[in-house]
């Protein structure tokens, strides 16, 4: 009887070991994952970064306007007139 208990606490101590290389190999390959995710997050920031300057700097009034009157040739209006819509 006692063979037979040692037996089973023998094959349940492998199952266990088998189990932990198993969990701890799963636990390293989700860490490499991790890692490489955070890399790439890293980088969109940093693209977003650029692009949110970019964005500011194409957007700015004053470069608006000097490209407004220098490659369109527009003008700012002296007398604005409304007219009113009768709806």
């Amino acid at each position: 009887m006692i063979k037979v208990i040692i037996g089973l606490l023998i094959i349940v101590i492998f199952i266990s070991s088998v189990q932990l290389i198993v969990v701890r190999h799963k636990n390293r390959m989700l860490f490499m994952e991790l890692q490489i995710l955070q890399q790439a997050q890293d980088k969109l920031n940093v693209e977003l970064g650029q692009l949110q300057l970019e964005h500011s700097t194409l957007t700015n009034p004053g470069r608006v306007e000097a490209i407004a009157k220098e490659q369109l040739n527009m003008i700012v209006p002296k007398d604005i007139i409304f007219i009113k819509s009768h709806e």
